[in-house]
C-alpha cells in the first residue's frame, strides 16, 4: 500500500522516502482522503515555524492512528494530548540516546547542529523516549550518564513517532555522526514500514577521504580547491576591501549557513600571502590589494600607537599580537625566500610596535586596547616595564617567530633578542606553558618558532629542544596522521567551558583533532623545520600532515564550503564533529585565516622548499 507524506516542501527525508516506496507527497491544504494509505509521515521541519495541523486535518490524522496505522510526525506542534512551546534555537545542545535502538548505542551522542525545538509540555501515558536534548553535554561522542536536566527530542507512544525537532533536512545540515543519524533515518522508515536503502547520500560537509593519483597532484588539486575558496570570501573580486572571516560555526536546519562578514587584518595577511606563494600573476594583484589594506588602514600611522596593527574593521582599537604575527609571517615568508620583499619593511613595522611594548621577559599580554591607556592616562610604553607577559605558545610564540624571521631579513638585533628571550621564557616553563585549548595546541605552535630559532642561533641544543617538542607532539599521533587533541592535567584555560570559548577536548585519548587552534599550523611548521635543520623527519612529518589535509577537505556543490576545513574533525571517522560548545568558534566554523589560508600557506612553503 502506498505512503503519504504530508509536506509543505520536499526535503532530504521526502525524497529517500520516494525512492523506496510508493507514496503520495501533498501538502497539508491538498489532503481529502487518507484511509487508502498504509502509514503517514507529517514533515513540517522545512518550515521555520513548527506545523499546526488544521482541525480537519488532525481529526482525519487521529482517526487514522486509531486504526493502529504508523504515523510519524516532525516538527509538528500538537498531536493526541502532545502540545508543545514555541520553537527555541539549539546551540549547545545534543541529542542523547535513552536506550539501545536502531543500531545506536545507549548515551550515544548526536549532533543536529543550529535547530529548531519545540518542547512538549506533556507528555502520553507509556511513552517511550528515544533522544533527549542535553545542554553542555561534556564528552566527544558517548556519555557516561544522563543528566537529570533533559528534555524530550524523539518519542513514541502506540504507534505514533513524534519528533520535536527538524530532522528532514539532516544531509542538508551535516548531522553528525553521519552513522547514527543514518540508523535513525533507517529507524523511521522502517517505523513507516518501508525498507531503508542500503546507503544514503552524503552530506554538505562530506570529505574527500582517499587520495587519487599521486601526491603531488593531490596535493596541487587541493590548494587551487583552496584558493578558489579564498576567493569566494572577498569582499570584492579585486581584494581592496579585503577578506571576510568566513562562515559561523551553527548550521541552520536545512543546511543555511552563517557567515562570519568581519574583515580581519590576520585573514587578509594570511589570505594574501597564499596567494603571493603561488607566484600566480593573476592573485598578485589581489594581494597586494589586500596587503595594501592590512598595511595602510589596518595599520595606526602616528602617535604613540604609531605601527600598531588594528585586529578588525570591528575592533578598531585592539592589538593581539599573535594575530599581528600571522598577518606579517607571509609577507616575511615571501622576502626570505626570494619571492618578494616589497612587504617586508611594512612588516617590520608593525613588529616595532610590538618589540618596543614587550615585557622584560619577551612576551606580551594578551591583548592591547588603546581604551585601557586612555582609561587609565598611562603611556603604551609602559608595557615595556612590566616583568612578565603572558606566558602562552598561543599568544606569544608566533609574535616571537616573527621577530626572528624579520631578523632574518633585516639584521635587527633588538628583534632577536626579544624573539629569543621570548621563547626561552616559554621553554623554560615547558610543557606546562599557558594552555588556551590544549597540550597539543602548544606543541603545535611552538614547531615553527624553535625552527626559526635554531635558524639564527644554530646551537646544536635549541635543536634538540626543537626536537624534543616535535616527539612530544608525535605522541599524540593518530593512525591517519594527524594529531589528537591532549591535555595532561586539564589545564587549559578553555577545557570544558561553557558560555565562552570552548576547547574539543573532552577526555584525553578521544579522536577528536583540531583544525583552527592546532593542525593548521602544522604544515608551515614542519616545513621551515626541515629547512632549517636538514632532518628528513620533518620532511615525512610534512607530507603526512599534507596527506591528511587533502583527505579531510570538503568536497561540496556550495562554493562556501568547497575546498574548506572545518574546525573540529572525528579522525576515527574522518567526519567533521565534536563538542559544539565554543561560542563562536565551534567544530564546524571554517576561519578563512587561521585554518583554509594557514594550511593551504604550509603546503606552498613545502612545495617551495622540496621543489615540487
Amino acid at each position: 500500500m502506498k505512503k503519504l507524506i504530508i509536506t509543505k516542501k520536499a526535503s532530504d527525508l521526502s525524497d529517500i522516502i520516494a525512492k523506496n516506496c510508493e507514496c503520495d507527497i501533498l501538502p497539508p491544504e491538498k489532503i481529502e482522503n487518507i484511509e487508502s494509505y498504509s502509514s503517514i509521515a507529517v514533515l513540517g521541519g522545512t518550515e521555520n515555524t513548527p506545523t499546526m495541523l488544521s482541525p480537519f486535518l488532525r481529526e482525519k490524522l487521529e482517526a487514522f492512528a486509531d486504526s493502529g496505522r504508523p504515523v510519524f510526525l516532525e516538527y509538528v506542534y500538537s498531536f493526541r494530548c502532545v502540545y508543545s512551546a514555541q520553537a527555541t534555537q539549539i546551540s549547545c545542545d545534543r541529542l542523547v540516546a535513552a536506550s539501545d535502538f536502531g543500531g545506536i548505542e545507549k548515551h550515544r551522542l548526536l549532533d543536529s547542529r543550529y535547530n529548531l525545538y519545540i518542547a512538549p509540555h506533556f507528555l502520553m501515558p507509556n511513552t517511550e523516549i528515544l533522544l533527549y536534548y542535553q545542554k553542555y553535554t561534556p564528552a566527544h561522542d558517548k556519555l557516561e550518564e544522563i543528566s537529570e536536566n533533559t528534555r524530550p527530542a524523539l518519542f513514541c507512544y502506540g504507534n505514533i513517532m513524534h519528533c520535536a525537532f527538524s530532522l528532514c533536512d539532516w544531509l542538508k545540515a551535516a548531522f553528525a555522526p553521519k552513522r547514527d543519524w543514518d540508523c535513525l533515518i533507517s529507524y523511521i522508515l522502517r517505523f513507516l514500514g518501508i525498507t531503508p536503502p542500503k546507503s544514503y547520500n552524503n552530506n554538505s560537509l562530506t570529505v574527500r577521504k582517499s587520495v587519487q593519483g599521486g601526491f603531488k597532484e593531490s596535493l596541487d588539486e587541493c590548494i587551487n580547491s583552496a584558493l578558489s575558496l579564498l576567493e569566494g570570501y572577498l569582499v570584492q573580486p579585486d581584494g581592496k576591501q579585503g577578506i571576510r572571516e568566513g562562515l559561523s560555526h551553527n548550521i541552520g536546519k536545512n543546511g543555511n549557513r552563517i557567515s562570519a562578514n568581519v574583515v580581519r587584518a590576520d585573514c587578509c595577511g594570511e589570505a594574501a600571502g597564499a596567494f603571493l606563494f603561488t607566484k600566480n600573476e593573476r592573485l598578485l594583484p589581489i594581494a597586494d590589494n589586500m596587503l595594501s589594506l592590512c598595511y595602510g588602514p589596518l595599520t595606526v600611522h602616528e602617535g604613540e600607537f604609531k605601527g600598531m596593527m588594528r585586529w578588525s574593521e570591528e575592533a578598531w582599537n585592539v592589538c593581539y599580537q599573535d594575530d599581528v604575527a600571522r598577518a606579517v609571517m607571509p609577507s616575511l615568508l615571501c622576502a626570505y625566500f626570494g619571492i618578494t620583499d616589497k612587504y617586508a619593511s611594512y612588516a617590520e613595522n608593525a613588529l616595532d610596535f610590538l618589540c618596543r611594548t614587550t615585557a622584560k621577559d619577551g612576551l606580551r599580554p594578551m591583548r592591547t586596547d588603546v581604551l585601557e591607556f586612555l582609561r587609565d592616562k598611562k603611556p603604551v610604553s609602559s608595557l615595556a616595564k612590566a616583568e612578565n607577559g603572558y606566558a602562552s605558545a598561543h599568544y606569544n610564540a608566533y609574535y616571537s617567530a616573527a621577530l626572528l624571521l624579520s631578523h632574518l631579513i633585516n639584521g635587527r638585533e633588538d628583534f632577536k633578542e626579544v624573539g629569543l628571550k621570548g621563547l626561552q621564557t616559554l621553554i623554560d616553563l615547558y610543557p606546562d606553558t599557558v594552555r588556551e585549548h590544549s597540550e597539543t595546541s602548544e606543541l603545535c605552535r611552538l614547531i615553527l618558532p624553535l625552527a626559526l630559532r635554531y635558524r639564527v642561533t644554530q646551537k646544536e641544543e635549541h635543536k634538540t629542544m626543537l626536537r624534543m617538542v616535535f616527539n612530544d607532539l608525535r605522541k599524540k599521533l593518530h593512525p591517519v596522521g594527524a594529531y589528537c587533541e591532549w591535555d595532561n592535567g586539564y589545564k587549559a584555560v578553555c577545557f570544558n567551558n561553557s558560555g565562552g570559548e570552548c576547547s574539543l577536548l573532552a577526555k584525553n585519548g578521544d579522536p577528536v583533532a583540531d583544525l583552527l587552534y592546532s593542525l593548521n599550523w602544522l604544515p608551515l611548521g614542519f616545513a621551515f623545520a626541515y629547512h632549517a635543520t636538514d632532518d628528513i623527519i620533518y620532511r615525512g612529518a610534512w607530507r603526512e600532515i599534507c596527506d591528511f589535509f587533502i583527505k579531510t577537505q570538503i568536497i561540496s556543490e556550495n562554493p562556501q564550503t568547497n575546498g574548506a576545513w572545518c574546525r573540529g574533525i572525528d579522525l576515527n571517522r574522518l567526519e567533521y564533529y565534536g563538542i559544539p560548545h565554543d561560542v563562536g568558534w565551534g567544530p564546524c566554523c571554517i576561519e578563512t585565516g587561521w585554518t583554509v589560508a594557514e594550511i593551504t600557506l604550509g603546503m606552498l612553503v613545502g612545495k617551495h622548499i622540496f621543489g615540487l
